[in-house]
């Protein structure tokens, strides 16, 4: 019996809008969900501390160490992980690769999946992704409607991984 279950990310916002964005990690058929929330705040303060190079690319790699944060809950029930192209893919499934180290399953965008079912659908992570941005800080509404698995993400998490995907 295979117990893997295809593992869909997605953010809400972009990661250049110095805007408080929402990361959610859903599995299709058991629904179980991990989310985490970068504050605008934090955003700029990472843009300003490690941010040398393109933005684009930077903003890549934070998008895989967010997803990285996430993953490594269900590194083992992950059949394939299906990231949305809210980041650059190729640089985000590389830093990916390289952060995750050895791991066994298959990393693909959104557009190869919808190639594979031959139909156009959306990320089941994309209403998640919403609900964690607007809730996930909040305390007073994290008690109402579905429960949150938040992730804490930290400057000191972010700089860690940063300097792993940067040699140092």
């Amino acid at each position: 019996m295979n117990n893997k279950d295809n593992f869909h990310v997605d953010m809400s916002g972009r990661i250049y809008g110095n805007r408080t964005i929402g990361m959610a990690l859903v599995g299709t058929k058991t629904k179980i969900h991990y989310g985490c929330v970068l504050k605008g705040n934090l955003l700029k303060f990472i843009k300003k501390n490690l941010f040398k190079g393109n933005i684009y690319e930077d903003s890549a790699k934070l998008y895989a160490i967010c997803i990285y944060s996430l993953v490594r809950e269900v590194k083992n029930n992950i059949d394939t992980l299906i990231v949305c192209n809210d980041e650059n893919f190729k640089i985000v499934k590389k830093a990916l690769s390289d952060l995750l180290g050895d791991y066994r399953f298959e990393i693909i965008n959104i557009t190869e999946f919808r190639k594979r079912l031959g139909r156009n659908v959306g990320s089941l992570a994309d209403n998640y992704a919403r609900i964690y941005r607007r809730r996930a800080l909040k305390p007073k509404r994290l008690l109402k409607g579905k429960q949150l698995n938040i992730i804490p993400i930290t400057y000191k998490i972010i700089k860690l991984s940063w300097e792993k995907l940067n040699g140092k």
